[in-house]
């Protein structure tokens, strides 16, 4: 297993949480209404969803660590954090997130910092220590564009397609041994009740296979940030089965059901004393108080940000909002675990 891969099964574990951690809501309550958890620790698991939440503050980490004998240990760690605002007659978000990785994997330092910031009237982007922002026909025409692409039920353009592909998702089918964890407080004072399990990577990655089997759009979202295609997932999952030594997810509910923290850890033995450790942990605060995203302005030439992802306004012009979005994926991923571009 190359380290590119590695970092593959990192993306392939975080798209895992994400399913995991959000698409529970199955028979046992928590379905966002308050009605309290069930007591029986599967209950509990299976009651984890994001139902009714429409603003807060998230915290995403992803953390890739290298061990080899006789070696520097080499890591990669990726971090978004930011406050994020849905609004009920608009398509889009409005969010206020930065984006950032570093570490060295594979001979290779990566150092990169970005950060969109996304309003009703427009939209600021912090790429590389610069500020853009479009000029207002171009941040119309985006806009619309995306906007259509996100209106189309499991289009590759839809931010949404793998959650909508996740649908009816049952987290008892990939985690075994579930257990309570006792309780805890969120940083916002909320009660919170933890289950940890243990994961069935093989079948969480058969669920990955069936959402990118059963939607194009999800399968397009995936592979543009580098998780393989079906077949490669199918021998990655193969060559799981004889080097995983362990994979625990951890859980943290308040009394809706919402997930507030979830954290996914695993341990890959390679040959030749090697040994990968790879982390996806999520937190999320403030429920429902948010209440606006700041205000920034934007300084450096536009153009400049397109030739980033090597895009010009006529490309622009002339591609749908899908094409825009999987580009904008696929530089982000290569950009945060400093992979070389396609």
């Amino acid at each position: 297993m190359r380290v590119r891969r590695a970092g593959a099964l990192l993306m392939s574990m975080a798209a895992i949480a994400l399913a995991a951690s959000g698409c529970g809501g199955g028979s046992g309550g928590g379905d966002g209404t308050g009605a309290g958890l069930p007591a029986a620790p599967e209950g509990k698991a299976r009651a984890a969803n994001f139902n009714g939440v429409h603003s807060g503050e998230v915290e995403l980490n992803l953390i890739l660590k290298r061990f080899k004998k006789k070696q520097k240990p080499e890591y990669i760690k990726l971090r978004v954090v930011g406050t994020f605002k849905k609004v009920e007659d608009e398509v889009l978000p409005h969010l206020d997130v930065a984006i950032e990785s570093n570490g060295e994997i594979d001979g290779r330092t990566v150092a990169f910092l970005s950060g969109p910031l996304l309003r009703a009237e427009r939209w600021v982007v912090n790429f590389d220590s610069k500020v853009y922002e479009p000029d207002h026909a171009t941040f119309e025409e985006l806009e619309s564009k995306l906007e259509e692409a996100q209106g189309e039920e499991g289009a590759e353009g839809n931010a949404l397609a793998c959650v909508e592909a996740a649908d009816g998702f049952d987290i008892g089918n990939v985690v075994r041994h579930v257990s309570y964890e006792g309780t805890g407080e969120a940083v916002d004072g909320d009660k919170l009740q933890g289950v940890g399990a243990d994961i069935d990577v093989s079948a969480a990655i058969d669920e990955l296979i069936r959402m990118a089997e059963e939607s194009p759009g999800c399968q397009a979202q995936l592979e543009a940030v580098g998780v393989p295609p079906v077949p490669q997932l199918e021998e990655l999952e193969k060559e799981l089965k004889g080097n995983l030594t362990a994979a625990r997810l951890v859980l943290s509910l308040d009394e809706n059901g919402h997930v507030r923290y979830s954290n996914i850890l695993a341990n890959v033995q390679l040959p030749h004393d090697e040994e990968l450790e790879l982390e996806a942990l999520l937190r999320l605060n403030k429920i429902n108080e948010v209440t606006e995203v700041p205000y920034a302005r934007g300084y450096s030439p536009y153009p400049a940000l397109l030739n980033q992802f090597g895009l010009n306004q006529q490309d622009v012009k002339q591609a749908d909002g899908g094409e825009i979005y999987l580009g904008v994926l696929e530089v982000l991923a290569n950009r945060l675990f400093g992979r070389e571009a396609s």
